[in-house]
């Protein structure tokens, strides 16, 4: 047992060491964790002496793989390193730890396994589909322990029980998760059920007696979100607005003044305080003129932004030759120092970053915070740039998720310090794997940033470090990739397509389930189908701007291909993917980019969009 724990802390110690000199927010946010993760390190030194490999699980490795990658990364809970301990124990367990170790017993997983193998023995239907089964059976189980996870429901004290308000809020939160990460509704609901009757059965009750929750019975639990559907209704509706507004980089304004109000409610929140970082950030940005900003910031969040491509791809395009030889360095500071008009805004999402840092460390966000610091007033936090970007991207070495890396090249381009080792660090973004760690299991990241922006950053410092035949080659990527479409065929669901007009959507469809309004669209969600269509405002046309259908829908893309079926049938119609972009491979459809996010290699979700909107 010392043995393990002098593992788990070696690392620790190490970054510690790395990042206290130049960040008290970053080192509070390693303590922060630490403190909590005291409680827990016998309880994970015990369930890791019992750990088994992922092949002893069968396909169960992937369903649970993708799941949390669902819940944690797509609903942008949390981007930071997550390891999966999968425990042999008979006695039902699941947790999500402070630290973001998440842990499951053999015992839950056989029993879901039992109970399923009953339940669908006579339907030869479900059982075609058994895995979608076993994941619908998990996520809500893991959605709770998300929940809490993104509220920062724990305690430096041992043993001490969740309030029943707490239990409440989890509750609510977790339905959200699982609507946003795209799972079937009452999800939740179906669990709680379960968990009724498993405490009223004295052998199963006696297995899961760790999902027991202090002087709150399964019951009461449902009791209560059924009377609080109205509150998970509206914290849906201001938590994925946010998050529309963060991903299309549209409502800004409005997505602060949300997440001013909830922060309110949820001060230590990590997943509030996460959203509010990102939100800030982005309105930092749009406050600078993007020919001073040079390269691309990439925060790590699944952010589509058009606009922004081509404009970092003129500005590299267009570098004046004398600008290509200069070596004196880039005086960044000077052209993004807060001004007058935009100092209220730098402070804010200052102080964003500082309150998401102090609770966590997370090393994509620690790099976008360097990036923000780059254009600090102060001498002193302008100092430490390179040491928390460098560091950031040690912590990331490997993972998929590639936007501390791509962070850390920009900087060391924008200061002047080092052309030539930027340009390796994004080769490598470009080019390198995730690497796997062979004794210990971790949860993809996914790749959030869009790899376009990466190139944009790539071919000006290929063309400052004068490799021309490099900055060549991607120039006539980004330009192709960019070009108007020779063909526009549109790609009809159900006799509804982009560009579609409002009065015809309600023709084909009827009225959506929900609307959800902002200044700059409407987001219609038809919960039959399974699917978000985003409209345009009324004074740029009221039509059809973007139809995103996740998993399970009925409805069918083309050539009888719907999302559930395999990458490669989708890819015998359309080809191999272009690039990477929001968790996504992305392919060229006929004046079409679909955006495709697949798990355990079947298609998640499919959103569509045209070139160059």
């Amino acid at each position: 047992m010392k043995d393990i724990r002098r593992m788990l802390l070696i690392p620790l110690i190490f970054l510690l060491t790395a990042v206290f000199c130049f960040s008290d927010a970053l080192t509070d946010g390693i303590y922060a964790r630490e403190r909590l993760m005291q409680v827990y390190r016998d309880e994970i030194a015990t369930a890791s002496a019992n750990e088994i490999t992922a092949s002893a699980i069968g396909e169960w490795y992937e369903i649970i793989e993708t799941s949390l990658f669902m819940l944690m990364r797509r609903t942008e809970l949390f981007r930071g390193s997550m390891r999966l301990i999968i425990t042999d124990q008979q006695n039902a367990r699941c947790m999500l730890y402070p630290d973001g170790t998440f842990l499951i017993s053999t015992g839950l997983l056989d029993y879901i396994d039992s109970l399923l193998f009953t339940d669908i023995s006579g339907s030869a239907r479900r059982i075609r589909s058994f895995n979608t089964e076993r994941e619908n059976f998990f996520a809500p189980i893991a959605a709770v322990y998300a929940a809490q996870f993104a509220l920062n429901y724990y305690s430096t004290a041992q043993n001490t029980a969740l309030s029943q308000e707490n239990i409440s809020t989890i509750d609510i939160l977790a339905s959200v998760l699982l609507d946003i990460a795209g799972y079937p509704q009452s999800l939740l609901e179906v669990w709680l059920n379960r968990l009724v009757a498993i405490q009223k059965d004295s052998s199963t009750a006696r297995l899961f007696r760790s999902f027991e929750t202090k002087g709150v019975s399964a019951q009461d639990r449902l009791d209560q979100l059924y009377n609080n559907s109205e509150a998970v209704t509206h914290l849906y509706e201001e938590v994925s607005g946010v998050l529309f507004a963060l991903q299309n980089r549209k409502g800004t304004a409005d997505a602060r003044t949300v997440l001013e109000n909830l922060l309110q409610l949820f001060p230590d929140s990590l997943y509030i305080n996460r959203l509010n970082a990102l939100i800030s950030h982005q309105a930092w940005l749009a406050s600078l003129d993007k020919r001073d900003q040079e390269l691309a910031t990439i925060l790590p969040a699944a952010v589509y932004d058009n606009a922004a491509v081509f404009s970092f791809f003129q500005a590299a395009d267009f570098m004046r030759e004398d600008e290509e030889t200069d070596d004196e360095e880039s005086d960044y500071f000077s052209k993004t120092m807060p001004a007058k008009g935009n100092s209220k805004i730098y402070s804010q999402a200052k102080k964003a970053y500082n309150d998401y840092l102090s609770l966590m460390y997370e090393a994509g966000t620690a790099s976008s915070y360097a990036h923000l610091l780059a254009s600090s007033p102060l001498a002193h936090e302008r100092a430490t740039v390179l040491s928390i970007a460098e560091q950031a991207d040690l912590f990331h070495a490997g993972a998929d998720d590639k936007s501390a890396r791509a962070n850390y090249a920009a900087l060391l381009y924008l200061v002047g310090k080092d052309y030539t080792k930027a340009q390796l660090l994004l080769t490598d973004c470009l080019t390198g794997s995730a690497k796997k760690n062979t004794k210990k299991l971790f949860l993809t990241t996914g790749f959030p940033a869009d790899e376009r922006l990466i190139r944009c950053n790539y071919f000006r410092i290929l063309k400052k470090v004068k490799d021309k035949t490099g900055a060549a080659e991607e120039r006539k990527w980004l330009a192709d990739i960019l070009k108007e479409p020779e063909e526009e065929t549109p790609i009809i669901l159900r006799n509804v397509s982009l560009d579609t007009t409002v009065d015809d959507l309600l023709l084909a469809w009827n009225q959506p389930s929900t609307i959800i309004y902002n200044y700059y669209s409407e987001r219609w969600l038809y919960r039959l189908l399974n699917t978000e269509v985003i409209i345009r405002a009324k004074n740029e046309g009221g039509v059809v701007l973007q139809i995103s259908v996740g998993f399970p829908s009925s409805l069918t893309l083309f050539n009888d291909i719907r999302t559930g079926d395999t990458a490669e049938a989708f890819e015998k119609l359309c080809g191999k993917p272009l690039y990477r972009s929001c968790d996504a491979l992305v392919y060229h459809r006929k004046g079409n980019v679909l955006h495709v996010i697949y798990g355990n290699s079947k298609i998640r979700n499919v959103t569509i969009r045209k070139i160059n909107q």
